[in-house]
């Protein structure tokens, strides 16, 4: 059994993205709304897949190169 610091992250809640990207809560809201980062809701959680959140960061990552 995997223990709990192990566990893949299959997805983050808005807090967890900025924690995880250093980026503010502003900034990924202002992303959400023009639909170039994908969310869903589970009850209401708003949530983002992490592969979603790591395929965002590469489009950023791949305009900086």
């Amino acid at each position: 059994m995997l223990n709990p610091k192990e566990a893949i992250r299959l997805s983050y809640g808005i807090r967890q993205a900025c924690e995880a990207t250093s980026l503010g809560r502003s900034f990924l809201y202002q992303e959400i709304s023009e639909g170039r980062l994908p969310t869903f809701k589970v009850g209401a959680r708003t949530l983002i897949a992490a592969s979603d959140l790591e395929a965002w960061l590469n489009v950023h990552r791949n305009k900086s190169a």
